[in-house]
């Protein structure tokens, strides 16, 4: 019977052990709003995730239906398709990888390339609602600086 009870005690620390010792890998973000995403970020949009390619052992490339774009307009254009590089896997922060789900995506911009990853990811409401959210200097109402 005692040893039944070491048994379970010692299998109960590994289990801990191995269930924080994931948590130690996690992504972690910065608190930011997604209106100080939105202000930061060269693109962000809608999109309707397609696809996730692997793209070497450490990237992943995400192909996006984009159906609102609210900063990026002219480099972006609502119906077309977007190819995102992010990095794999959830401990180092790879965007989401629900095939058909849609996406709020705050992105950043390396020449022709878009980058992003889960810590620039909300739902479309909350990017909607962060756009159309008046900043600083504007009336309210005002949707200067934001395309649509």
């Amino acid at each position: 019977m005692r040893g039944g009870r070491v048994a379970i005690a010692a299998v109960s620390v590994v289990l801990l052990g191995l269930v924080f010792a994931n948590g130690a890998l996690a992504c972690s973000c910065a608190p930011t709003t997604p209106s100080e995403s939105l202000a930061g970020s060269d693109a962000a949009l809608a999109g309707r995730l397609l696809s996730v390619a692997p793209h070497g052992a450490a990237r992943a490339v995400y192909r996006y239906e984009v159906l609102h774009v609210y900063r990026g307009r002219g480099e972006i254009e609502p119906g077309s398709t977007l190819m995102v590089t992010s990095p794999r896997g959830s401990a180092a922060c790879a965007l989401p990888d629900g095939v058909g789900h849609s996406y709020g995506l705050f992105l950043l911009s390396g020449g022709r390339r878009w980058a992003g990853g889960l810590c620039g990811v909300v739902s479309p409401r909350r990017l909607w609602a962060a756009a159309r959210k008046p900043r600083s200097g504007q009336a309210a109402g005002s949707t200067a600086g934001c395309t649509s």
